[in-house]
């Protein structure tokens, strides 16, 4: 191997690693900053861009500035020391300093709103400036390793392959493996110390190539022109190729930057929502442009590079982006009903039906713009001693075209057309420039006969655009079940759809936000959510105002609203609209959404608390899963949010689910919970939880208690025995603070409950925390005083007791032993009327 071969395989190998570390760095910036501007569509959308923004004008200062430069190695180094010197930086910076800009603001008087704006641009700023340094990797590379026009086609392609796989494969490590298991902080020191690996070893090395600019920039006109694209290139040629170049590399950040937020946003409504499914998709891209670029360094120097290729390129984008869209349409029939038989396979449902969607409908795009992109370079590239410019100038249209995509789209597209035909925006986007290269290059290649296909092309897609006939991505159970569409909204956040399934004379709604159900028919999940809301109040909390996060169909907001005393309640939805599809559950909700004392504020609920300094009696949360998306709300940082606002004496109560959560992931959640609220207990619903954490001693008063009860207003949904609700108490304080000391907190550093293992979507996680529940009950008088009736009590414990083994059958598939179990809960507490109901209920007897 020669000294050159090496010299070029070491940066190499730092492109690699620098596009690990890049991407590794920005999924933990996204994911810590979305912990401080709110887990939104429009908060991810801007740190994109800036971080974009970063990246081009980056790219375009260090490509010139290293042309000058007599000493790449020496600025190679001081790069990758900026980035690992703000790698550190940013991390504090986001997890310390930015969320405490929200109180001293608040103080100042500004409102919630201009409050986050305000801790916006600084944000921005620490995903820029970074992103800046980042920028100048790539050119600086091309500079060390291009030293003549042979083979310039195929180099810049090795190079941005290179970046793209070492990106691809530090976007998977980071959210399948680095995250879960170090932590969000070692993770980031993990990129830091490569950085840091890499920016020693450019210093100590003695190469010469490393150290000496071997291309100084001469002028243009001295250049002699070589190489297969410049032999029979005009001027003015050279020029057209150029401005296409820009043209075509706009474009294609422009489409693909954009697509990726439509088509996370169209996916989150297919597939199981999880961080592992989106960041798998977020690497599918990333692949995507990988294998592009590859097999431009395989194959681009067999090709002509000219303007009617990059011509041809976005055509053929423009085909694959239509194709996709009527894939995506199709999806769960083409993809998830054939695999039906094997849903209960969760790593079929988290990786393999995300990575077949990518491979039908992303990677073709990304391939294309793969392609392109080292194309571009070769073409704007009038010889290899401007190289480095020219990667800089072409990433900076590209990244151009990279912040104005996902922008239009978020705030745009979305809103305007649906998710559904804004992909179709991009295609007709792309035909259009294509018409105006076509055009162009018309005086040097024949393009007559495309210029009508490429016309009658967009002008379909621009009819479409204006009829706007109704394209609805429904949840795969409304495709599979045939469901009448009662109401269907799209908002940047999300999709709320209403559907009514009819089987017989029964008729049972549903509703769904993306593809999570909002509230469950059964009798059950009703119970649960019905505790949520009354149990603070029968446990004598007085309630003036209170905070509801996740509005839902308004089924725990209307239990709290029915208790006298109460004057206003905030509640905060991420999905706006949501509201507008209460009435279909007036018999549920009591048409919560007329009452006056309700506001509903659209937004994330974690993020509302950190800019808002008002303060609650009760907050209540009712939030999606924890490895569903909700994450954030299950950590000892939220509990904490929560308690800072609430007053004195005030409480929080939360639902927990039993499923989808291994037994020391589940536990771990409830210690989290005991670290803050000392004073907390665990209720039982039949097989869901519910948390109560208050803000100061827990003691209830039996006979207060029964008060509160019987001056409630009466619900035909919800059993109000006051015995048969203290037996649904399982665990206090005590109990919880004899758990294992390996029981983990769950905290933002430290997410077990969002990075989870795959094993968690395995049925047995369900039964085996509800037996841990029940086998491990704590004695009700511990936290209940003057009960009359031990004897009683001690029946109504026995009754729920059983009820919950019979739970614990049924979920295992065993009717004949839950029957079993119920009857003898009967027998054990005849006073108890939800048994006979639920005999009658399940059993028809």
């Amino acid at each position: 191997m020669t000294k050159s071969n090496s010299s070029s395989i070491s940066v190499l190998v730092l492109v690699f690693l620098s596009g690990f570390t890049f991407l590794t760095y920005e999924v933990s910036w996204f994911r810590m900053l979305s912990l401080v501007l709110g887990a939104t569509v429009s908060a991810s959308t801007i740190v994109l861009t800036a971080f974009m923004a970063g990246f081009g004008l980056g790219a375009w200062h260090w490509g010139r500035k290293v042309e000058k430069s007599l000493q790449p190695g020496n600025l190679i180094f001081r790069l990758l020391i900026a980035i690992a010197a703000l790698g550190i930086v940013n991390y504090f910076l986001i997890s310390f300093i930015l969320p405490g800009l929200y109180q001293p603001l608040q103080n100042a008087g500004l409102s919630a709103s201009l409050t986050s704006m305000v801790v916006y641009m600084p944000a921005t700023l620490l995903l820029f400036t970074p992103a800046f340094f980042m920028g100048g990797i790539l050119p600086v590379a091309g500079n060390l390793i291009i030293r003549s026009d042979t083979g310039l086609a195929s180099l810049l392609g090795k190079i941005y392959a290179w970046e793209t796989l070492g990106s691809t494969l530090g976007g998977l490590a980071t959210g399948f493996l680095l995250i879960g298991t170090l932590g969000q902080r070692m993770t980031i020191f993990v990129a830091v110390l490569i950085n840091l690996a890499i920016a020693i070893y450019f210093l100590l090395t003695k190469s010469k190539e490393f150290h000496q600019n071997t291309n100084p920039v001469i002028p243009v006109e001295s250049v002699k022109q070589t190489g297969k694209k410049n032999k029979t290139t005009t001027a003015d040629t050279t020029a057209l190729n150029s401005r296409v170049a820009l043209a075509a590399t706009f474009c294609f950040g422009f489409a693909v930057i954009g697509l990726q937020v439509v088509w996370i946003r169209i996916l989150r409504i297919y597939l199981t929502n999880t961080s592992y499914t989106f960041s798998l998709i977020a690497s599918m891209v990333i692949l995507g442009l990988f294998a592009g670029s590859w097999f431009y360094m395989k194959k681009g120097d067999k090709f002509r590079n000219d303007s009617f290729t990059m011509l041809k390129l976005l055509l053929m984008t423009s085909l694959a982006v239509v194709v996709g869209f009527l894939i995506l349409l199709r999806l769960p029939e083409l993809i998830m009903f054939p695999m039906a038989a094997k849903q209960d396979a969760y790593f079929l449902r988290i990786i393999v039906i995300p990575v077949i969607s990518s491979l039908l409908v992303i990677i073709p795009v990304t391939f294309i713009s793969g392609y392109a992109f080292p194309l571009a370079c070769s073409l704007y590239t009038r010889s290899y001693r401007d190289v480095s410019g020219s990667i800089g100038k072409v990433l900076l249209w590209n990244t151009a075209g990279s912040v104005i995509g996902p922008l239009m789209a978020a705030y745009l597209l979305i809103p305007m057309l649906g998710s559904g035909l804004a992909v179709l925006f991009f295609p007709m986007i792309l035909l259009v420039i294509s018409f105006f290269i076509a055009q162009k290059i018309s005086a040097i290649r024949k393009t007559g006969f495309l210029k009508p296909i490429i016309a009658v092309a967009g002008s379909i897609i621009l009819l479409i655009l204006v009829v706007r006939p109704e394209v609805y991505i429904l949840p795969p159970s409304f495709s599979r079940f045939e469901k009448k569409i009662l109401d269907y909204h799209e908002s940047v956040e999300g999709t709320y759809v209403v559907g009514e399934e009819t089987s017989g004379s029964n008729t049972v709604l549903s509703t769904y936000v993306n593809n999570s159900a909002v509230i469950g028919s059964s009798y059950d999940a009703v119970k649960v959510v019905k505790m949520v809301g009354h149990l603070p109040f029968f446990a004598g909390l007085q309630v003036k105002n209170a905070l509801v996060v996740g509005f839902g169909i308004g089924v725990t907001t209307s239990a709290i609203a029915s208790h006298p005393g109460v004057e206003s309640i905030d509640c905060i939805e991420l999905v706006s609209g949501l509201k507008d599809a209460a009435h279909y559950y007036s018999g549920l909700n009591n048409n919560i959404q007329n009452d006056k004392r309700l506001k509903i504020r659209t937004g994330d609920g974690r993020h509302f608390l950190q800019s808002s300094n008002k303060k609650y009696d009760l907050i209540s949360s009712d939030p999606t899963h924890p490895i569903l998306g909700s994450g954030n709300l299950y950590t000892k940082e939220y509990f904490e949010l929560c308690k800072a606002h609430l007053n004195a004496g005030g409480m929080v109560s939360q639902y927990l689910p039993l499923h989808k959560l291994l037994p020391a992931d589940f536990q771990g959640i409830i210690k989290t919970f005991h670290t803050v609220f000392p004073n907390s207990t665990i209720w039982l619903g039949h097989n869901h939880a519910v948390l109560l954490g208050a803000n100061g001693p827990l003691s209830i008063d039996f006979q207060q208690w029964t008060e509160n009860i019987s001056r409630s207003v009466k619900d035909p949904y919800f059993y109000t025995n006051p015995y048969h609700l203290v037996a649904c108490l399982v665990l206090d304080s005590a109990q919880i603070s004899r758990f294992p000391a390996d029981i983990k907190i769950n905290t933002d550093d430290k997410p077990y409950a969002e990075f989870f293992k795959l094993s968690s979507f395995e049925a047995g996680n369900l039964t085996s925390n509800l037996d841990f529940l029940n086998k491990n009950r704590c004695d009700v008088n511990r936290v209940f005083r003057n009960i009359p009736d031990q004897a009683m009590m001690r029946r109504f414990v026995r009754g729920n007791e059983l009820l919950t083994e019979g739970v614990f059958y049924d979920l295992q598939g065993n009717r004949k032993e839950f029957l079993n179990k119920l009857q003898a809960a009967v027998a054990a507490n005849p006073e108890d009327e939800e048994y006979p109901f639920l005999i009658q209920f399940n059993f028809g007897r």
